[in-house]
């Protein structure tokens, strides 16, 4: 059965088709009816009759047409979202969209992979990334250590062995133990923390240089990254689903941690994102869009996300 991912005034609805003849004008007007529905006050309005609004595509923000058929509008799954009238779109839902978004315009999902070792990506090989080129894979050397060095970060949890960063806050919170029950916990509320970056989002060829590096650093070895989050991080990759990551919010003098923890943000699926297929929404339908489940990070991963300088290394190629 299609479905459709419709944004209506800040909620995102999946909104079912059983009947691919049914129109965008129906479509509309079903997620309104849910919208209102799922509201106290009914979103201000009497009932649905009394909205007019125009439908948009999420990508590239073209104007549908009410009367043309959902089966010959719209691909299954795509997201729309429904302007009603006097509203202006929320900045917050669609950022203008990224320069460099016409690369993807005919964007076609690579069949060719990179094989990563943490040792022998290559400038050229980075750009191609970049471009869409390529998808990613390991080595099998590379998973071999990676799973080598989480087996230490497990013993220690396991055992419950005081390490710092691991087993314990940060900074001024060093000597604080915190209780096994709490780690993941820690790992999501320090991504939220960090992300405080500004401006603009970086343009799609830029964010995937910059998520191909996160990769390739990880494919070391050295990091403590369990396989199976660096797995999840390189499908994120190879569905091209983009986090929102601002332009400003470094200067690269210990570690790009704002915008890597935007990065990271995506990934577990809160903030924004962009896709190819979607243009921007929010993280958590994204990934869902592209069959993907958000990232949950593990103790001591979060910092492996945050830390390096490979944003400026992203923007200065």
């Amino acid at each position: 059965m299609p479905r459709y991912t419709v944004h209506v005034r800040g909620e995102w609805l999946a909104v079912p088709c059983r009947d691919a003849q049914l129109t965008i004008g129906w479509l509309g007007r079903e997620a309104v009816r849910r919208y209102i529905k799922n509201k106290p006050d009914n979103g201000g309005f009497a009932s649905v009759d009394d909205v007019r609004f125009l439908v948009r595509r999420c990508k590239g923000l073209g104007l549908l047409d009410h009367e043309d058929p959902l089966e010959v509008a719209l691909e299954d799954n795509e997201f729309v979202e429904v302007v009603i009238e006097g509203d202006a779109m929320s900045p917050d839902f669609i950022p203008s969209q990224p320069e460099g978004v016409y690369l993807y315009s005919k964007y076609r999902e690579p069949e060719k992979y990179i094989a990563l070792d943490g040792e022998t990506l290559t400038t050229e090989d980075l750009v191609n990334l970049g471009k869409g080129r390529y998808k990613i894979k390991l080595t099998p050397a590379a998973e071999k250590k990676v799973q080598k060095s989480r087996e230490v970060i497990d013993s220690i949890v396991k055992e419950k062995t005081v390490v710092y960063g691991i087993t314990t806050g940060f900074g001024k919170f060093a000597r604080t133990v915190i209780p096994v029950s709490k780690l993941e916990e820690l790992q999501v509320n320090l991504v939220r923390s960090h992300s405080s970056a500004v401006g603009k989002p970086l343009i799609p060829e830029r964010c995937r240089m910059l998520l191909a590096l996160r990769i390739n650093v990880l494919a070391k070895g050295y990091s403590g990254i369990s396989l199976e989050t660096l797995k999840q991080v390189i499908e994120v990759f190879n569905a091209s689903c983009l986090p929102y990551v601002p332009e400003k919010g470094t200067v690269g003098a210990s570690g790009d941690l704002a915008p890597l923890s935007h990065l990271a943000l995506g990934l577990i699926g809160e903030g924004k994102m962009w896709s190819p297929k979607s243009g921007w929404a929010d993280a958590k339908y994204v990934l869902e869009a592209h069959g993907l489940k958000p990232v949950v990070l593990k103790p001591k991963e979060v910092k492996r996300f945050e830390e390096n300088l490979l944003i400026l290394t992203s923007l200065y190629l």
